[in-house]
């Protein structure tokens, strides 16, 4: 796995791709991802280049390795990437993609 931060990933950890649920909200999407066993200092989520990747080191193991999370997905260009926000509670990443402002509808009065 490419180690683009100082995010370090183990050399015999095993790749797992977590659950995820994507709810869509009135101010934007909310993504969830189950990464049991890791936290906020094992966790890292990047966007380039319109893509969201979310890696986790996890304190588990699986066949003599440690667990390793990883997720990406492409954005569209009517999230507000710099609004993101992220937390991490009981094993679920929880990220919030608030709506840009060109994603909102502009209602027009007809007279």
């Amino acid at each position: 796995m490419e180690d683009k931060k100082c995010f370090s990933v183990p050399e015999n950890a095993v790749e797992v791709r977590p659950a995820v649920d994507v709810i869509e909200e009135d101010c934007g999407v909310k993504i969830m991802f189950e990464v049991p066993g890791a936290n906020s200092e094992t966790i890292d989520v990047s966007v380039e280049d319109g893509v969201l990747t979310m890696r986790a080191v996890s304190s588990l193991t699986r066949n003599g390795g440690p667990i390793c999370y990883y997720r990406a997905f492409q954005l569209s260009d009517m999230v507000d990437v710099a609004g993101i926000q992220a937390k991490t509670q009981d094993g679920v990443l929880t990220l919030c993609l608030p709506k840009s402002e060109r994603a909102t509808v502009h209602r027009i009065k007809v007279e």
